[in-house]
């Protein structure tokens, strides 16, 4: 029987004065595979719901000039269909009663989040809300390759200098799928299925070719970036991969030290023998090794410090909590430093604002990516950003 999966038709409004949070819930929703959209100010609410036309809402309960109860009334006289879930501070009792006012004015509600939110609790909220639409299959997929309906965005990644400023030096590549028909289809989705497929190697190789003829690119443009590009678990079993990735650097006259390859922590420990032998050759050909949403697997230390990693890359469920718990804090400053002991790099994803960048300097992090830095783009865009960006940090650097 041929891999097939459905995309999801699903769109999430989220309404919240505080600007981190909002982002993160939109940012969390579209990693599941929604469209969302941000709001901050309630006075936009009301049009966004009318133009986004969202199938969930996540609905703060306090903000200035508003609040939750007011909206709740405001759809329920739009008659909306979307499930509605509402977060807030306060207590349980008050979260629960909200719940019950969005009931009475015929919403389908889907119950309260407490701040600060878990990120397991609203990834389980949200996936119970996602709604199947047509299906995709292996073939599809297939003849996407064929037809190069496959992109690479580059996302910045900055580096911390001596005095604490922040420079561009490097990207990782993204996956994107953009059908002729459906538009852009979310990763999660089309990654998925080239894993159930067999079809992740070719999607690699396509993301590896793109990716090195950009930086080819960039490099006799005079913009030195490195790129680090996503290792599927499947990949660490092929042992024939180093070589691959050696002939694609060579033909583009790439060196290999500008290539970074990330590997999810659980992927690595999956089958310790085989990885090791896969990464140490990739390591041995100058290729640099990233363990991706490190803290977040089930690793031993032991196994950390045998492979042979570059740099130890910090989840973002603990970076965008570093402003709010002392515990997400403690955790962050312990990983930088437990990287720093081991000889690696690190690095911090998922950096929204200027706080946690303030934060994440003073626990000397060497290196971060997030929306405050910027956001995924086409190659021909990324050149843009950088100038921008390191002008800000210094009028002196050339870039």
């Amino acid at each position: 029987m041929e891999d097939t999966l459905s995309i999801t038709e699903n769109r999430l409004l989220v309404i919240d004065d505080q600007q981190e949070l909002c982002e993160f819930i939109a940012e969390v929703a579209r990693r599941l595979g929604f469209e969302s959209l941000a709001v901050t100010e309630p006075d936009s609410f009301r049009r966004a719901y009318l133009d986004f036309n969202p199938t969930v809402i996540v609905l703060d309960l306090q903000m200035a000039g508003s609040d939750g109860i007011e909206l709740l009334r405001y759809l329920g006289g739009q008659g909306a269909k979307a499930q509605v879930l509402v977060v807030s501070g306060m207590d349980h009792r008050v979260l629960s009663t909200a719940d019950q006012v969005g009931r009475s004015q015929g919403l389908k509600m889907l119950g309260g989040l407490q701040k600060p939110i878990m990120l397991s609790d609203l990834e389980a909220v949200l996936r119970k809300t996602m709604k199947q639409g047509s299906v995709i299959t292996a073939g599809d997929l297939e003849q996407a390759l064929a037809r190069n309906e496959l992109q690479v965005y580059y996302q910045p990644k900055a580096r911390r200098t001596t005095d604490n400023r922040w420079l561009i030096e490097g990207v990782e590549a993204l996956a994107r799928w953009k059908h002729p028909k459906r538009g852009f289809i979310p990763p999660p989705q089309f990654i998925q299925i080239a894993e159930n497929s067999g079809l992740i190697r070719q999607l690699t190789e396509r993301v590896v070719e793109l990716s090195m003829r950009q930086i080819a690119r960039w490099h006799a443009e005079n913009l030195p970036l490195s790129i680090a590009i996503n290792l599927s678990p499947r990949l660490l079993n092929d042992r024939s991969f180093p070589d691959m990735a050696e002939s694609a650097a060579q033909s583009h006259g790439i060196n290999p030290k500008h290539i970074i390859f990330e590997v999810t922590e659980s992927a690595a420990m999956s089958d310790p023998e085989t990885t090791m032998d896969v990464l140490t050759r990739l390591r041995v050909k100058n290729f640099g090794l990233s363990i991706d949403d490190f803290g977040t697997g089930y690793s031993s230390l032991k196994h950390l410090y045998l492979m042979p990693f570059s740099e130890l890359k910090i989840d973002i469920s603990f970076v965008r909590d570093v402003c709010h718990t002392n515990e997400a804090r403690v955790m962050v400053e312990a990983m930088v430093m437990l990287a720093h002991k081991l000889g690696l790099t690190s690095c911090a994803e998922g950096v929204e604002t200027p706080e946690i960048l303030e934060f994440l300097a003073k626990s000397e992090c060497d290196r971060v990516q997030g929306y405050l830095i910027g956001k995924p783009v086409p190659g021909n865009e990324l050149p843009g950003i950088v100038q921008l960006w390191n002008n800000s940090q210094s009028t002196t650097v050339a870039v």
